[in-house]
């Protein structure tokens, strides 16, 4: 499966122009023989919080149509970062989405774990349900959002339901760069999967800069390909699904596991 990553600035506050840019992106880039595209996590609005209503889709849209017909015309998965979002009578989630090729709706996902240290709690809703896996050219994956990261147990609980690749779409600041590097490696590490991580680059406004790095990660833990920490480039891999089976015959940790003793869990 080979996939592409669009590592890109966003404009905070500017809808229009983040809309534009990822238009550009599909334009400008050859994604011939690609199956997935990964976007990164709010970038319709950047963290705008205090605007954020404002700047919310409903119920996805007009940004899902988008997409869809961005990926129908480019015939790629598109896995859509996330953005902004009013469902009908609600407040404003930040929900990620992926459309396959087809332009059908096959994952959507309201961020579960909202971020204290942002204030987030204080503008968005936090979502109600769980991470459920998806399949995208018949491979089980999984989709979580930026602070999802700092919690293993959401990981392994996709990679208990099959998935093979999670895509972790962020906006991480660039102070916290080894925490984004060591949790992105421990994460396909300890769950023997792929880990597709989508993040920024750039200064919003409100003095938050970001710390780019984009990468794919194997099984293993080995780096198969990371964008530069202020570059606006394009992160390509592809991945050898059938490595994860070897990784776990080599070291089968899963076999190892004594849910019987594990008290918490």
């Amino acid at each position: 499966m080979k996939i592409k990553i669009f590592q890109f600035q966003v404009i905070d506050s500017d809808t229009e122009a983040n809309l534009n840019k990822v238009d550009s992106l599909f334009a400008e880039t050859d994604l011939s023989n690609t199956d997935v595209v990964v976007l990164p996590e709010m970038w319709t609005s950047g963290y705008d919080l205090e605007n954020i209503d404002d700047h919310a889709a409903n119920n996805l849209e007009p940004v899902k149509s988008i997409i869809t017909k961005l990926a129908q015309d480019n015939k790629v998965t598109v896995v859509a970062g996330s953005i902004p979002n009013k469902y009908e009578n609600s407040g404003v989630y930040n929900t990620a989405f992926t459309v396959d090729r087809h332009g059908e709706l096959i994952r959507e996902y309201s961020k579960m774990h909202l971020v204290p240290m942002l204030n987030e709690p204080e503008y968005l809703e936090s979502g109600d349900k769980s991470a459920e896996v998806f399949e995208i050219n018949g491979e089980t994956c999984g989709l979580v959002i930026c602070y999802d990261l700092r919690f293993p147990e959401l990981f392994r609980d996709l990679s208990l339901s099959g998935a093979k690749i999670i895509f972790v779409v962020a906006e991480w600041p660039i102070e916290r760069t080894e925490h984004w590097i060591t949790l992105l490696k421990a994460r396909a590490i300890e769950n023997q999967c792929y880990i597709v991580a989508s993040n920024t680059i750039g200064t919003q406004t409100n003095g938050t800069e970001f710390a780019g790095r984009s990468m794919i990660i194997n099984p293993f833990g080995e780096i198969l390909a990371q964008a530069d920490k202020d570059t606006e480039e394009t992160v390509t891999a592809e991945l050898d699904l059938d490595y994860i089976d070897q990784v776990r015959s080599d070291i089968p940790i899963f076999e190892s596991r004594r849910k019987d003793l594990y008290k918490n869990l």
